[in-house]
């Protein structure tokens, strides 16, 4: 880790995701990040974004980091208070808003995708049922249902017939839901269909009254184009310059591979196409860091989902990473042998962005 020219004071609030089941999985990137940090000579300190003082907390620090997730109510804080912190306060933040404020929204991220000329699976979010029913009468199934929110293929169904979709339109424009798991069975006999409606009845709302932390999801529905012959999908990982790459092989009899845990991290297997399609959304989305989920259509690289940390261990399991120099599509990829943790990546960036602003 290189020496900065000058100290700084940086605040972090503590993370640690680590699986109760699995202890050898470290998951904790406020512990390295201090670790660097401190290495380097700077000062760290720990604050709490959940209390009432945080601001005040904040005072006479140059930096914030704080890596949230999508569970315990993170984001109700995080899309509140790091703008402030950012734009307000004028700290150098990880994750900033640009890298960040789409995070665990499939509708946002179909929205800035199309706008910014991203290359993803065609996707139609309606927010009018009568629309999206009329839609599904002739739409090209089969088609992949999502929620906004959720990760490991959570909430993620294939729709194979328009009966099928109008049942998931009248769901999801009629009740507020977690997960796509309580969803309705369309068709089937008469008796069947009462005891599922009665189901819905009684289910239907009351996940949303039990606070887990996770936002209640209702009046919209959102479905993308299923692109055939994936058997795995690609997952690349962005911090700053520097590329990690690994396939995710689709769980048996399933479609989906996002939490299968079927990895092959061998580089000479990552196609650099979407390499280079990770560093060029990073670039134009202006991302700190990213992680893509890279599909094929037919010939094409697309990334149909993307966000801004995976675990910690993702990046470090793998042999050695790419280094790009120059321009996403034409720059040399240069492949860096080892093993690295990510948070020593995030480090240098940060300490060469706050380097940048004192130099002005």
């Amino acid at each position: 880790m290189p020496q900065a020219a000058h100290a700084y004071t940086v605040a972090i609030h503590p993370d640690d995701y680590t699986p109760a089941d699995e202890p050898p999985l470290e998951d904790s990137a406020s512990s390295r990040w201090a670790q660097y940090l401190e290495a380097a000579g700077h000062t760290v300190r720990w604050v709490d974004v959940r209390r009432a003082d945080i601001l005040d907390q904040l005072q006479g620090c140059d930096a914030f980091m704080w890596r949230w997730a999508h569970f315990d109510g993170m984001g109700r804080i995080a899309r509140r208070l790091l703008p402030v912190v950012e734009q307000e306060l004028g700290l150098v933040v990880y994750p900033d808003w640009h890298t960040c404020w789409h995070y665990d929204d499939k509708i946002a991220q179909a929205f800035l995708f199309k706008a910014a000329g991203i290359p993803t699976p065609k996707t139609w979010v309606w927010f009018d049922r009568a629309a999206a029913l009329a839609w599904a009468q002739d739409a090209p199934y089969p088609l992949v249902l999502k929620l906004a929110s959720g990760a490991g293929s959570s909430n993620v169904h294939l729709v194979r017939t328009a009966d099928e979709a109008r049942a998931w339109i009248h769901y999801l424009f009629t009740h507020r839901v977690l997960s796509l798991g309580d969803g309705p069975r369309p068709g089937g006999s008469l008796p069947q269909r009462a005891k599922d409606a009665a189901r819905l009845l009684l289910r239907g709302s009351i996940p949303a009254l039990r606070d887990n932390g996770r936002e209640s999801q209702t009046g919209y529905v959102l479905f993308q184009q299923f692109l055939p012959g994936n058997p795995y999908d690609t997952r690349v990982n962005i911090i700053g310059n520097r590329a990690w790459g690994r396939r995710r092989y689709n769980r048996p009899n399933d479609f989906r591979a996002s939490g299968s845990n079927l990895l092959d991290r061998d580089p000479s297997g990552i196609d650099l196409g979407f390499v280079r399609l990770a560093f060029r959304a990073a670039q134009t989305l202006s991302m700190q860091s990213c992680s893509i989920d890279g599909l094929y259509d037919g010939d094409r690289h697309t990334l149909c989902e993307i966000s801004y940390t995976t675990p910690c261990w993702g990046q470090h399991r793998c042999p050695g990473h790419w280094v790009l120099e120059g321009d996403p599509d034409a720059g040399t990829l240069r492949w860096v042998e080892g093993h690295m943790w990510g948070e020593e990546a995030q480090i240098e960036d940060l300490l060469a962005a706050l380097e940048q602003r004192r130099a002005g």
